[in-house]
């Protein structure tokens, strides 16, 4: 990875190691556990001239002229010069200033403000404490980290120097707040499910799998809390939700992270139409809320989150953009070979049915899909969890959310609450299994049992958040909007892994 400065660190660190032991033979403590602040710096710019102020942040630039030292200090809610001068202060209070103190150190400083000449918003400081010292620099000269891998990596460097980076985390922080409200607010209980299962599920996914070795027992990762949460409808819950980590053991790539952030729900008595009518409400509310318009360029493409959706079966777009009725091809071996035929690559000739639809549904109708669409009604074999369609069993009540290239923001069903039915699927999923699908959901009977002391009709969704955070703030990897990705180990020169990240 390139060195993050033009300086050789380790000079800069033996320098900075030398004030650090100097300012401790003066009796100066660098790491104290207190800080004089009064005020955060965005209420320190606020402040009219004259008024006396005490602040504390980062000092990311350090400029002397004689008897003047400026520098720009910085801490969550803004950045604001300070200025010292050697004549309004305490003369070994300045000089020590001038002499240890560097970009990177934390101070809390206190003074009066004031504007400069050029009508910069400043401090004139009267005295000053040092909070922290810093044994390594910024970026160089305070552009910022350019290389995205460094970024990634140093993700507390790339928060300091890019305020584009913060910029994203905060709102990230500020819609899940929201998300939170907008539920709790309609009468939905949060709950917390397992994260170590002994058996996995509620999607079709391949988990991680660890060890305990008190039980001695092999735990999964989950890959979604659905059937937990559906037990807590079974137990009387009526409206919960999870904002919940999920694994899954998959490729990592733009639009994928094997750890990733999604709010899942569950609301009893209801059904999948209700869930669409819910995310018309809900997303612009969410959008609104972060600050953002309705309509807004994402991905190259300008997008229009106004209401309503259009509801279109997935049977239908794949007639439209492949070319192809699914109800032509009702085996898995016709349609394996409509597939091969349609070149859709990567295709498992173990692959069930179900499988195969999505497949060619990715390649054909999903990269032309652009505003919000719910894709509804998917056949049954892709959807071991979901009711069947009272007036075609061949397919289920549940939808998803598409936008701009076909980036799946939630997965929603009316809920599959028949036991009997959840029993002989979760045997298909088996068979799937035992025939090298490694995707497919084992049999789980203790929720099986659970069905059979009776679920209401009840509506659930499942809505990524690293996801919808992409699409608003038009990121182009995934990896901009998770604070630490999954990344691979670095390598020292010799090709030895050195850490994780």
């Amino acid at each position: 990875m390139p060195a993050v400065t033009a300086v050789n660190i380790n000079d800069e660190f033996a320098i900075r190691i030398r004030k650090l032991a100097e300012l401790r033979q003066e009796g100066i403590e660098p790491y104290p556990a207190r800080a004089a602040r009064r005020q955060m710096i965005g209420e320190a710019l606020n402040l009219a001239p004259g008024e006396s102020v005490a602040v504390a942040g980062r000092v990311l630039t350090k400029r002397e002229m004689g008897k003047l030292t400026f520098c720009h200090l910085q801490d969550e809610s803004g950045r604001m010069q300070i200025v010292l001068k050697k004549d309004e202060m305490d003369a070994e209070s300045y000089n020590r200033f001038v002499k240890k103190i560097d970009p990177a150190d934390i101070v809390d400083v206190a003074g009066v403000r004031f504007v400069t000449q050029k009508g910069e918003e400043s401090i004139l400081v009267k005295d000053w404490g040092l909070l922290t010292k810093a044994l390594l620099p910024l970026p160089e000269k305070w552009h910022g980290l350019t290389d995205v891998e460094a970024r990634y990596r140093k993700r507390y460097l790339d928060l300091l120097a890019n305020p584009g980076s913060m910029r994203i985390a905060i709102l990230r922080s500020n819609l899940v707040r929201a998300l939170r409200h907008y539920f709790d607010v309609r009468g939905f209980y949060e709950v917390e499910t397992p994260v170590l299962q002994t058996l996995y599920g509620g999607a079709l996914a391949k988990p991680f799998v660890t060890h305990h070795n008190a039980l001695d027992i092999p735990l999964y990762l989950r890959i979604a809390p659905e059937l937990y949460l559906k037990r807590l409808i079974v137990g009387g819950f009526e409206k919960v939700y999870e904002v919940a980590k999920c694994f899954r053991n998959e490729g990592i790539d733009n639009n994928h992270n094997p750890e990733f952030t999604q709010i899942e729900f569950y609301w009893a008595y209801a059904d999948y139409r209700q869930l669409m009518d819910l995310m018309e409400d809900l997303l612009p509310h969410l959008i609104s809320a972060v600050g953002l318009p309705l309509r807004f360029t994402t991905n190259g493409q300008e997008v229009d989150f106004t209401p309503p959706y259009p509801r279109v079966a997935m049977r239908d777009l794949i007639k439209e953009y492949a070319g192809l009725d699914i109800e032509d091809f009702p085996d898995q071996a016709s349609l394996y070979r409509k597939a091969k035929e349609l070149k859709v690559e990567d295709i498992d000739p173990a692959a069930g049915r179900g499988k195969l639809i999505d497949e060619i549904y990715k390649k054909y109708a999903r990269p032309r899909i652009v505003n919000p669409l719910f894709m509804i009604d998917h056949p049954v074999e892709l959807s071991p969890l979901a009711k069947r369609r009272p007036d075609n069993p061949n397919y289920v009540e549940r939808f998803q959310l598409l936008c701009v290239g076909g980036n799946e923001l939630c997965n929603a069903f009316s809920e599959l609450n028949d036991p009997l039915d959840q029993e002989a699927r979760f045997e298909e999923q088996a068979e799937l299994k035992e025939g090298g699908d490694e995707e497919s959901m084992p049999y789980d009977e203790d929720f099986v049992t659970a069905l059979k002391h009776g679920m209401p009709p009840t509506a659930g969704l499942g809505m990524g958040i690293d996801r919808l955070v992409k699409l608003l703030v038009d990121a182009s990897n995934l990896k901009e909007v998770i604070l630490f990705p999954t990344l691979r180990p670095e390598q020292d020169p010799g090709g030895r892994e050195t850490r994780a990240s």
